[in-house]
């Protein structure tokens, strides 16, 4: 997903602040994207650029002054072109750094390929126990967004998150006793 299509789609959903914005890429979303701060509001330039989306200044008195941005009609027809889209070819490409490591994991002892596992099964299972608390918080963000039906496909992105990481630790506890055969 590029970073616009993930803004683009918030803004769908009510205008926000680039605050905003930063808060749901780092809570909801964040299990299945990753976004700097700096990187949202460079991207909200290019869309203002592309007339994807508008601001509007709100002037406050004892406050810094805050854009509230909005998706326009030209941003709602992106948005509604990559969703269409069907074409899942740039989503096959799968980068993973961390089967990089193992693929020339030859190359260092077998007591830190199995701690490298180890901090990744713990570092899945972090991950795992923060989603479990968002999923008791998409009512809230349904909420707080003014939109009904959301949270229905919301839970699909949270099930996939929940059965990744679940994977996730299954292979490397599997790569772990595979370790520990060959030591034998």
């Amino acid at each position: 997903m590029p970073l616009r299509h993930g803004i683009l789609g918030l803004l769908n959903y009510k205008d926000m602040t680039g605050y905003e914005i930063d808060r749901h890429f780092k809570s909801a979303i964040a299990f299945f994207w990753y976004a700097q701060t700096s990187q949202i509001y460079k991207e909200l330039a290019t869309l203002m650029k592309y007339e994807f989306v508008g601001c509007e200044i709100v002037y406050q008195e004892d406050k810094p002054n805050k854009k509230v941005f909005h998706i326009t009609d030209k941003g709602r027809l992106e948005l509604d072109r990559w969703l269409s889209k069907t074409d899942l070819t740039d989503m096959m490409k799968y980068k993973n750094p961390l089967l990089v490591k193992i693929f020339f994991a030859s190359e260092i002892d077998v007591d830190q390929t199995m701690r490298l596992l180890e901090k990744y099964i713990k570092e899945c299972s972090e991950v795992i126990e923060r989603m479990n608390e968002d999923v008791n918080k998409i009512g809230e963000y349904e909420k707080s967004i003014g939109r009904e039906n959301e949270s229905f496909y919301w839970g699909m992105t949270m099930t996939y998150g929940l059965m990744y990481y679940q994977n996730e630790i299954k292979w490397a506890n599997w790569c772990i006793d595979k370790l520990k055969e060959r030591i034998k």
